[in-house]
């Protein structure tokens, strides 16, 4: 024996809930599912001849609420992990680069204001590669640009509108 003798199988030591991870994630699943429902509740259904404004919406949010409840189920039965703590910091970053895209993209164009929301949000990790995260950055925007301006045709500002070009 290695001395601690009041230790026991992972499968016993916990209660109900083996899996607190799943369980919190489905619990989370299930309350995005049904803030999403509400959201829809007005919008008419149609039919599957006339697809109304809310089919979407609550299709998705009812596969959402499914998959919430497989989670809780599965964490009453497999050993999973603990719920760790949650980090501020985490927090703070990513609601930050948030704000920020929202405030800039008006003004200062996709291009601008989506290499800073995604270095921003970087910063929720404490070791960052800054290198790294700049050339990320940069190639998801030139892909969002892509996808959103030119295949999806949305009026997105790409750069300010007096932004001096070089041609």
């Amino acid at each position: 024996m290695s001395g601690d003798s009041t230790r026991q199988a992972p499968s016993r030591q916990r209660g109900v809930i083996k899996s607190p991870q799943d369980f919190a994630a489905g619990i989370f699943l299930i309350v995005i599912a049904g803030i999403a429902f509400i959201g829809g509740w007005k919008l008419s259904m149609g039919t599957m001849s006339g697809v109304g404004p809310g089919m979407l919406p609550k299709v998705v949010a009812a596969m959402v609420a499914g998959f919430g409840v497989l989670l809780i189920l599965q964490s009453l039965k497999v050993v999973g992990q603990q719920l760790d703590a949650w980090s501020i910091r985490g927090l703070i970053f990513i609601l930050s680069s948030l704000l920020v895209f929202a405030a800039t993209v008006r003004t200062l164009g996709l291009a601008f204001s989506g290499p800073l929301a995604v270095i921003i949000s970087a910063f929720a990790e404490k070791h960052v590669r800054i290198k790294e995260i700049i050339i990320y950055a940069l190639v998801l925007t030139g892909a969002c640009i892509v996808l959103f301006k030119y295949m999806l045709k949305l009026p997105i500002p790409i750069l300010p509108d007096n932004f001096p070009l070089p041609f």
